[in-house]
C-alpha cells in the first residue's frame, strides 16, 4: 500500500511528488486529513489518517488507528554560481554566469501511532476510524509569536464505524495526536454512528467575545443533527454540552423505513449548516439549509432547499469553499455535491447582513467525472490577497479535488473575478451575483405569466364547450365526435343590450356590421317572420301532422315573403337530412342548387347560433327545450311525417 503526496500546482498536469510505502499486514487508509505545519520553517505537512493496525495487534487489543505522517515537499534551494573546472570564473569570451537552483528532494516519514478510541478493538470487531475531520484553517500573521500559534492549534474529531457502540473523540490536532490530546468525548447509542462532522470558528462570529481557540461543531447520525460548542485549551475526557437542532421528520404514514437519511453537513455559517439528505429507496438527493440557532430557546428552521438533478438517485459527498466576505459582510459560497451517476453540481450561495441567504444558483454539472463512485471530494483552502489589491495581484482561482473507488484522481481549476472589478478593496465571487438576481426574477415572473395564461386558455376552452363563451379556439372540435352531443352544448348569442365584454370582442355589436364571412347562409332578423298563430316548434310539427298531406318540401307556415324552406333528404340523421334554404341564398344571383341548401351540421357554429337566437326572439324555441328538440323533433319529425305521408300516397 502506497500513500502519495500528489503535486497539482499545474492546471494541466498532477505529478506524483513524494510517496510513502505501508505495511502491507495492516488495514488500508480509512480516512484522511492534512494539517500544514505553519511553525515550521521547512513548511512541512502533517498527514493524519485513520489505519488500522494488523490482525495480531487487534486480537492483543491494540489497534493503534491514529497515524501521523510528515510529507515534506520537493523545493528549490538558493542560486549558486557555476564555476569553471579550473576554479576560475569563465571569462566574457566564454560563456556568460550561469545559475542554477539546486532541487531538494521530497521526502516522507511516519511520525507517531495512537489507540485513541476507548471501543477498543478484537479479532471479531470490525471497528474502524470512519470520519476524520479537522477545523477549518486560518492563516496567521506573520508577526505572531509561537504562543499566539500555540493557542490557534485546530482541533480534530474521529468517529467510529462499524463498532457495536459508536463513539466520537476531540483532539488537538498537533503533529502528532495522542490519547493526552483528547479534549472531549461522545458516546453513541448501540448501534448508532455519526454519518459527518463539522467545525465553525467561533472567532468569525462577530457577537461572540474571547472566542479565541473556540469552536462549533456539529454531527449528524442519518436523522438528527446536533450541535455544541468545545475549545482547543480544555483537557477532558467528559462530552460537550451538545443538543439536538434539527430532526427529520417522519413520514406522513409514520414508517421509518420510508425516512430521508443526511448523508453530510457543513457549516457555510456559525449559524447556518447546509445538508445534503438523500430520499429514501433512491428517490433523489436535495441540498438543505438550515439555521443553527445559539440560544436553546430556538428551533431550528429551513431557509432554502434546492433538489439535485434527477440523474442523481443518491448524494455521496458534500464540501463547500467561501470565497471570504467584503467590508459590510457580503460573501459568496461555492458548493460542491457528488452524486451516484459520477457527477459533481456546484452551486454558489449568497449571503449578506440584510438581504439574509440568497436561493441556490447552479453554476455547472461537471459528468463523468470517475468511471467509478467517488468517496470524496474536497476545495482548496481560499485565502483573499490582502488590500488594496494592486494590477500585480495574480488571477485567484480554488480548486476542487475528488477521488473514486477505482483509484483515480481528478483535480478541477475554477478560476474567481474580484467583485466589482474596478474597485481595489474588491470580494472574490466565482458568478457576478447582480445580473443573476435580475435574470432569476425575470425568469420566475415568465413562468408565472405562461402558467396563468395556460390556465386561462384552459378555462376558455371549457366554457367554450359548455356554450358560455363565443366559440373562438375552436375547443369542441377538440373533443371526439362520440363526446361532442354528450357534453358539449352551442353558444347562443345574447341580444345587444345583454352582450358581454366577450360578446362584443369575439362576435360584433349592434353597431358593428357582421363581416361577409360570417353571413352566408345567415339572414338578418328583418328577413325572418313566422305565423303569429304558431307559438312554438311543437306547433309546428303539430300542424304539419294535421296537414293530412304535404308536398316533399315543406315550408314553415306563414307569410308569402317566408324565405326559410325544410326539404327533406333520403338521409337518416337529422343533421344531414334536413336542408336549410335561406332568403339570401334564393335571390342571390349565379348560385348552384347545392349552395342555396345546406344541411344543418354544414352549417357554421355562429351561424347555428344566430338561428337559435333569432328562434328565440320569435318564441318559436327555448334554450331549455335543448337542441334534441330543435333537431330530433322538428327535422326529425317533420321529415318522418313527410315519408309516412308519401308511403300512404302511394299504397
Amino acid at each position: 500500500m502506497i500513500k502519495s503526496l500528489i503535486d497539482t500546482s499545474r492546471r494541466d498536469e498532477i505529478t506524483e511528488a513524494v510517496e510513502l510505502n505501508l505495511s502491507r499486514d495492516e488495514d488500508s487508509v480509512t480516512s484522511l486529513a492534512v494539517a500544514p505545519q505553519v511553525d515550521d520553517e521547512s513548511h512541512s505537512l502533517i498527514a493524519l489518517a485513520g489505519i488500522n493496525s494488523s490482525l495480531s495487534e487487534q486480537k492483543k487489543n491494540n489497534n493503534e488507528h491514529m497515524r501521523a505522517f510528515r510529507f515534506q515537499a520537493p523545493r528549490k534551494a538558493q542560486a549558486v554560481q557555476t564555476e569553471s573546472s579550473t576554479g576560475e570564473e569563465t571569462t566574457e569570451d566564454q560563456k556568460e554566469k550561469q545559475t542554477e537552483m539546486e532541487v531538494i528532494p521530497g521526502s516522507s516519514e511516519a511520525v507517531s501511532r495512537a489507540s485513541i478510541f476507548r471501543t477498543k478493538g478484537s479479532g471479531s470487531d470490525d471497528t474502524y476510524q470512519r470520519i476524520l475531520r479537522l477545523s477549518p484553517w486560518k492563516k496567521l500573521a506573520d508577526d505572531e509569536n509561537a504562543d499566539q500559534k500555540s493557542k490557534d492549534t485546530r482541533i480534530g474529531a474521529i468517529a467510529t464505524g462499524m463498532a457495536s457502540s459508536g463513539e466520537i473523540v476531540f483532539f488537538r490536532a498537533n503533529g502528532s495526536p495522542s490519547e493526552s490530546d483528547v479534549i472531549g468525548r461522545i458516546r453513541l447509542g448501540s448501534n448508532e454512528e455519526a454519518e459527518d462532522i463539522d467545525f465553525a470558528d467561533l472567532e468569525l462570529d462577530q457577537e461572540q467575545k474571547n472566542a479565541q481557540g473556540k469552536y462549533r461543531m456539529a454531527y449528524t447520525n442519518g436523522v438528527d443533527v446536533m450541535v455544541g460548542e468545545i475549545s482547543s485549551s480544555t483537557r477532558s475526557n467528559a462530552a460537550p454540552d451538545v443538543r439536538n437542532i434539527y430532526t427529520i421528520p417522519l413520514p406522513s404514514s409514520g414508517a421509518k423505513a420510508g425516512r430521508p437519511k443526511i448523508r453530510a453537513l457543513r457549516f457555510v455559517s456559525t449559524n447556518t449548516i447546509l445538508l445534503l439528505q438523500n430520499a429514501p429507496d433512491r428517490g433523489g438527493s436535495e441540498l438543505v439549509l438550515i439555521s443553527a440557532p445559539t440560544d436553546k430557546s430556538h428551533t431550528s428552521t429551513i431557509l432554502r432547499r434546492r433538489k439535485l438533478p434527477r440523474s442523481v438517485k443518491i448524494g455521496l459527498g458534500l464540501d463547500i469553499c467561501p470565497l471570504g466576505s467584503n467590508v459590510v459582510g457580503q460573501q459568496q459560497t461555492i458548493i460542491a455535491a457528488s452524486g451516484s451517476d459520477n457527477s459533481i453540481n456546484i452551486w454558489t450561495l449568497e449571503s449578506s447582513p440584510r438581504k439574509g441567504w440568497s436561493r441556490f444558483r447552479p453554476f455547472t454539472t461537471l459528468t463523468d467525472v470517475h468511471p467509478f463512485s467517488m468517496t470524496k471530494l474536497v476545495f482548496s483552502t481560499f485565502t483573499p490577497p490582502a488590500h488594496p489589491v494592486t494590477p500585480e495581484v495574480l488571477p485567484q482561482r480554488v480548486k476542487l479535488a475528488s477521488i473514486s473507488m477505482g483509484n483515480t484522481v481528478v483535480v478541477h481549476t475554477i478560476p474567481l473575478s474580484p467583485f466589482p472589478p474596478s474597485s481595489r478593496t474588491p470580494r472574490y465571487v466565482l458568478v457576478a451575483p447582480g445580473p443573476a438576481e435580475i435574470w432569476e426574477l425575470i425568469y420566475f415572473t415568465t413562468m408565472c405569466l405562461l402558467s396563468f395564461l395556460t390556465i386561462l386558455t384552459a378555462l376558455y376552452a371549457f366554457a367554450e364547450i359548455r356554450g358560455g363563451v363565443p366559440p373562438f379556439l375552436g375547443s369542441k372540435s377538440w373533443l371526439p365526435i362520440s363526446w361532442r352531443d354528450t357534453i358539449s352544448l352551442d353558444y347562443v348569442v345574447p341580444p345587444p343590450e345583454h352582450r358581454s365584454f366577450l360578446d362584443t370582442f369575439f362576435l360584433s355589436d349592434s353597431n358593428t356590421p357582421i363581416p361577409s364571412s360570417r353571413i352566408s347562409s345567415i339572414p338578418e332578423k328583418s328577413e325572418i317572420t313566422f305565423d303569429n298563430e304558431l307559438s312554438s316548434l311543437k306547433e309546428i310539427l303539430d300542424k304539419v301532422h294535421s296537414s293530412g298531406a304535404a308536398p316533399a318540401d315543406i315550408e314553415t307556415v306563414g307569410p308569402h315573403d317566408i324565405s326559410i324552406i325544410v326539404r327533406c333528404t333520403e338521409h337518416n340523421d337529422a343533421e344531414t337530412s334536413v336542408l336549410i334554404e335561406t332568403a339570401s341564398s334564393t335571390h342571390a344571383e349565379k348560385v348552384s342548387e347545392m349552395e342555396k341548401l345546406r344541411a344543418w351540421k354544414e352549417l357554421r357554429d355562429e351561424d347555428r347560433d344566430l338561428w337559435k337566437r333569432r328562434l328565440t326572439d320569435a318564441g318559436r324555441w327555448t334554450v331549455e327545450q335543448g337542441e334534441g328538440v330543435l333537431k330530433g323533433v322538428l327535422f326529425g319529425e317533420i321529415c318522418g311525417g313527410v315519408n309516412r305521408v308519401v308511403r300512404e300516397g302511394l299504397e
